[in-house]
C-alpha cells in the first residue's frame, strides 16, 4: 500500500508540473517591415496619429542619426550586429503613442514577474517626456506605471523592466504603450528588438490531473489508516 500511495502521489506531482509553463510571451524585432505589425494575428498594432509605421531596417538607422548596429547580448565583450529593425515612434508628429495589444494567453500568478525588454534610441537629441508602460487594458489599471526608459543618443540602449501580473487573468488584453516624447516627427523615441517574457504562468489543470491529485489524497488517507 505504501508503495502504490507514493507512486500515485509522485504522478500527481509530475502532472501538475507539466502543466505548468514559463517564458516567452511575444517578442518583435522589427526586421519584416511594418507588414508584420500589421498583419500580426496576435499582436494589434497602433499608434495614435493613424498615420502608417514607420519601421525601418539598419541601413535607415544613419538618418535617424542612430547607429546601424546593436548589442544584441547586452554584453559589451562581444561584438555588435547589423540591426535587426526597429521603429520610429514619433512617425509623423510629435509625441505620438505607440502601442502593441495582445491577448494573455496562459493564467499567471499574481506574485509571476513580467519582463518587459527593448533596445531605445532617440532621434534628434531630443526625447523629453518619453515613457513606455504595461497596462490591462480588460481591467483598466496599470501594471506599471509610467516608466521613464533609458535613450541611447547614436548607441541603442537596452532597457529591462520587471513588473508584477498583480490580479491579470487569463484572456485579458495587455497593451505595451511607448510615448514618443519629444516635439516633431524629427526627434522622440526609437524602439528596436521587443521581448516579454514572464517567469511563470500555470495552465489551468486537466481533469485528469484533478483525478491523480483525489488518487494521490486517497492512497495517503488510506496508508495512514493502515499504519494506525
Amino acid at each position: 500500500m505504501f508503495k502504490s500511495a507514493s507512486l500515485i502521489a509522485a504522478f500527481a506531482a509530475m502532472a501538475v508540473s507539466f502543466n505548468a509553463s514559463a517564458g516567452l510571451i511575444f517578442s518583435e524585432d522589427f526586421s519584416s517591415g511594418s507588414s508584420s505589425l500589421k498583419n500580426s494575428p496576435d499582436i494589434v498594432w497602433q499608434d495614435s496619429d493613424g498615420g502608417s509605421f514607420e519601421v525601418y531596417g539598419s541601413g535607415g538607422a544613419g538618418a535617424r542619426g542612430m547607429s546601424g548596429t546593436f548589442d544584441h547580448d547586452n554584453d559589451p565583450l562581444t561584438p555588435e550586429i547589423p540591426l535587426y529593425g526597429a521603429i520610429e515612434v514619433n512617425d509623423d508628429r510629435g509625441d505620438v503613442l505607440l502601442t502593441a495589444t495582445f491577448e494573455l494567453a496562459e493564467e499567471v500568478f499574481p506574485s509571476s514577474v513580467g519582463t518587459l525588454s527593448y533596445y531605445a534610441g532617440v532621434r534628434g537629441n531630443n526625447g523629453s517626456g518619453a515613457s513606455v508602460e504595461i497596462y490591462n487594458v480588460t481591467q483598466g489599471f496599470s501594471l506599471t506605471g509610467e516608466l521613464s526608459p533609458t535613450l541611447g543618443n547614436v548607441n541603442w540602449v537596452h532597457n529591462s523592466f520587471d513588473f508584477n501580473w498583480g490580479a491579470s487573468n487569463q484572456g485579458d488584453q495587455i497593451q505595451i504603450r511607448w510615448a514618443g516624447g519629444g516635439t516633431n516627427s524629427a526627434n522622440g523615441q526609437e524602439v528596436s528588438f521587443v521581448s516579454l517574457s514572464s517567469s511563470s504562468a500555470v495552465a489551468v489543470p486537466e481533469p485528469a490531473t484533478h483525478l491523480l491529485i483525489g488518487f494521490a489524497i486517497l492512497g495517503l488517507a488510506l496508508r495512514f489508516r493502515t499504519n494506525k
